[in-house]
């Protein structure tokens, strides 16, 4: 992702947190993907000791970004609005929110394939990246009612990222559960 700064420029702090969030995001993507297309279709689309398959969780990352993109666009099911973020931004961070079950608006469907979770996650990200580099610094300080806590939208644009990463871990977790228990 080109840094798209004017030469001479200093950036604000607003711009460079959207920045970070936005790379953040490109980042964590690209390990979820690599990942994901290392392994076997069939492993891909196995249902894991969660309950979901690896594609099942390519598919609800994707499928949160899209909320992240409505709430910010003003299209989505959850509404911003002037309001306080449970966490202060210095305690924020990719850890913070608490694992909660996922709305059934974001579960995935049974079957999902490997292909069509890929491209579904990499085109929510190609338009939640459009939105967050296109955030108002007033606009990201409004809040949104996300399943574990209200936040901002800031907040909510840097968690697409750790939301990313936490069902990059959980995959590897449940792979490897499956296959200590197969084994056994």
């Amino acid at each position: 992702m080109p840094d798209n700064s004017t030469p001479g420029r200093s950036r604000s702090a607003f711009e460079v947190r959207t920045r970070a969030a936005s790379v953040a995001l490109a980042s964590s993507t690209a390990a979820l993907l690599n990942y994901v297309d290392a392994l076997p279709v069939e492993t891909t689309e196995a249902r894991l000791p969660g309950g979901w398959t690896p594609a099942g969780h390519v598919w609800h990352v994707a499928a949160t970004h899209d909320i992240f993109v409505g709430t910010i666009d003003g299209t989505g099911p959850l509404p911003a609005f002037v309001g306080t973020s449970a966490f202060d931004d210095a305690e924020w961070n990719f850890n913070a929110p608490p694992l909660v079950a996922a709305p059934g608006l974001i579960v995935p469907p049974d079957g999902v394939r490997r292909d069509h979770a890929r491209m579904k996650l990499v085109d929510s990200v190609r338009r939640l990246t459009v939105a967050i580099e296109s955030l108002r610094a007033e606009q990201a300080e409004l809040c949104v009612q996300l399943p574990w806590a209200p936040v901002t939208l800031m907040q909510m644009c840097e968690w697409g990222a750790g939301h990313t990463l936490r069902h990059l871990g959980q995959i590897g977790r449940e792979l490897h559960a499956g296959t200590v228990r197969s084994v056994r």
